[in-house]
């Protein structure tokens, strides 16, 4: 660190022939192969302009390094499409954060307790994809309605989630809800899961027993039940393994891809609701698949200035990100305004 130090001094630093990256905290490489993977299924699919946008996401990395010799991300070149492996990493990193602040305030100013519920549908093929999700949707707030349910759940926060199943997918509901302090104990409150699977077959108005799971968070110390259940949450995020599965053919990976893509255009994937709903407001997290994907948590996010700025270009050749570019740190730069290596 030191001898960084005093080559910014003179203004020029010297950059080794090949530098590869190293950040621990994300497997950049190979999420980046996968953005690669998806940019060819794209373009098999049909969808031209997404196979640009999934190939060019995050060519570009730019690192400050700290005073202390920590090494910051501070920009990147993200494609932000809700299916790239890359953005979706990033974006449940970010969520999981900021749901978990959603939480804690929750429970500290409510003294909250926390259950999952997985409310569930019957299996579906790709073209009824986008249907079966409108009516999981739609029973979702058909389910909240019922007085029953109004008067026990006080918060809440859902999150839909499509997996595949053999030959079709399996679109479900992932809900944290936020309960009063005497929930278990009260039996105007308290939500056997058998009078939950009936509720929630009305809701769907179907004439089936659906699959309804219910578990109770479980965590000691402060704030420690909120940022467990956001744990837990984000593990809820979409899978890209559903598509990028070097087991399937290029045709029918495709295939899935287009139903993914086709069924979840548009749609919100997560929504808060009463108690939840007021502390994402007040945080200004109501929107949790928007923004930022470089500054995910609040530790990203430094006053101070960086002693030195490393710039990191994707190599297609090599295969992995290399060094390009190594300046004084002032503040993050643009990729056009940085002097790269001839």
């Amino acid at each position: 660190m030191l001898d960084y130090i005093t080559e910014v001094n003179r203004k020029q630093v010297e950059i080794p022939a090949v530098e590869l990256l190293v950040d621990e905290r994300f497997p950049w490489r190979e999420r980046k192969m996968k953005t690669l993977r998806l940019a060819r299924l794209y373009e098999i699919a049909g969808y031209k302009d997404y196979a640009v946008k999934s190939a060019g996401c995050s060519t570009w990395l730019q690192y400050g390094i700290q005073p202390d010799g920590a090494k910051k991300l501070q920009a990147v070149n993200f494609c932000q499409l809700r299916l790239c492996p890359m953005c979706m990493a990033r974006r449940a990193k970010k969520a999981a954060y900021r749901l978990s602040k959603v939480l804690d305030m929750v429970e500290t100013e409510h003294d909250a307790r926390f259950l999952f519920l997985t409310l569930t549908i019957k299996n579906c093929t790709g073209p009824e994809l986008g249907q079966t999700i409108e009516a999981l949707t739609k029973g979702w707030y058909r389910f909240l309605e019922q007085r029953r349910i109004e008067r026990s759940v006080r918060g809440w926060f859902r999150a839909l989630e499509v997996t595949r199943r053999d030959k079709g997918y399996h679109p479900h509901l992932h809900v944290i809800l936020a309960v009063e302090p005497g929930y278990f104990t009260d039996p105007n409150l308290y939500l056997p899961q058998s009078e939950l699977v009936q509720r929630w077959r009305k809701a769907l108005r179907v004439d089936y027993d659906p699959s309804v799971r219910i578990s109770v968070t479980r965590a000691r110390g402060e704030k420690a039940a909120g940022r467990a259940a956001a744990v837990e949450a984000a593990k809820y995020a979409v899978k890209d393994e559903d598509y990028i599965d070097p087991k399937l053919s290029d045709e029918a990976a495709a295939d899935i891809l287009r139903d993914y893509t086709i069924a979840l255009r548009g749609r919100r994937l997560t929504a808060f609701g009463g108690w939840m709903k007021e502390a994402a407001k007040a945080l200004k997290v109501e929107e949790l698949e928007k923004g930022d994907l470089v500054h995910i948590d609040e530790e990203a996010i430094r006053d101070d200035v960086a002693v030195l700025i490393e710039e990191y270009r994707w190599s297609f050749g090599a295969g992995d990100y290399i060094l390009s570019a190594r300046m004084p740190g002032e503040k993050p730069q643009s990729p056009l305004r940085v002097e790269r290596r001839a």
